[in-house]
């Protein structure tokens, strides 16, 4: 695997001044809303409220029937948007809703490019009675479309009271992909005082071998080099683990109590891509903190 090149620039502080909310309504989906109105509170961030209105099923088997169903369907988005902006959580932000219609990922990724969004967020759907590695199709689309980052709140997400980033988990397999979240990293750290570990996870076959610490010490250098710069005005720590790979940044991230855990991706969400094998994948249906993900 291709390692990063050292940053020795300092890494931009990212804009988080316009949020989109994406939302099907659902109990899943209105998780999400307290880190949209904390983000918006702290970064002063305008909020675009979208609700897609997409082909149903039923419509397809009985196309006489769509025009119908389009408008009862609008009709009733357009009531449940209204009432989301006019709830206490969005009463003093600067807050919009939208409403298209059509392919959900043409309409989303519109959305994302004509009102310039920094961010997406978005709840995802748990399945009740048995667990299942199923984030929701509207979910997987908006991180397979967006060009943005995109902020998934999970189906094991662990409430709080108050919604905050005192701890952040950055996983990095020290490529270049992996270093796309530091901005955002950045700017939530720098506006909450939070601490950032970095973490990298070594093959499970190196916890037993006795020389493993000697061994990995270029690794933990080779971290230090590529993150330090980037993070130096913050309080940071490193760590090598070894172990399956979503499994250890998951644990990591419920031992260090993180309230983040920030990543950049590649092909996780590509079509042909076995997505649900991903560990993309697996770190957003496990977390129990938003996970931050970057393509």
């Amino acid at each position: 695997m291709a390692t990063a090149s050292i940053h020795t620039a300092a890494t931009p502080v990212a804009p988080l001044k316009k949020i989109l909310f994406a939302t099907d309504f659902s109990h899943a989906s209105m998780k999400a809303l307290p880190y949209v109105t904390a983000l918006a509170k702290k970064f002063g961030s305008n909020i675009n409220v979208c609700h897609v209105i997409s082909t149903t099923p039923l419509s397809i088997g009985a196309p006489e029937a769509a025009p119908i169903l389009y408008q009862s369907e609008t009709e009733a988005a357009v009531k449940q948007l209204s009432d989301l902006l006019n709830t206490p959580e969005l009463k003093d932000l600067t807050a919009k809703s939208s409403l298209p219609s059509g392919i959900l990922g043409d309409a989303l990724a519109n959305e994302i490019r004509e009102n310039g969004i920094d961010l997406v967020i978005a709840g995802t759907h748990g399945r009740t009675g048995f667990r299942r590695l199923l984030l929701g199709s509207t979910v997987e689309e908006i991180c397979r479309i967006s060009s943005c980052p995109v902020l998934t709140v999970g189906p094991d997400l662990i409430f709080r009271k108050e919604v905050t980033f005192k701890n952040i988990l950055v996983p990095t397999d020290l490529s270049e992909e992996s270093l796309r979240a530091l901005p955002y990293v950045i700017s939530v750290a720098q506006a909450y005082g939070a601490a950032v570990t970095v973490l990298h996870v070594l093959p499970p076959e190196t916890a037993s071998n006795p020389d493993a610490k000697s061994l990995s010490a270029p690794v933990r250098k080779r971290m230090m080099d590529i993150f330090t710069p980037a993070l130096n005005s913050l309080t940071t720590e490193f760590m090598l683990e070894s172990g399956d790979t979503a499994a250890t940044i998951l644990k990591v991230a419920n031992d260090k109590k993180a309230d983040l855990i920030a990543m950049g991706i590649r092909n996780a969400f590509m079509p042909g891509v076995q997505l649900r094998s991903s560990v993309a994948y697996r770190i957003m249906i496990g977390a129990h903190c938003p996970v931050l993900t970057c393509r």
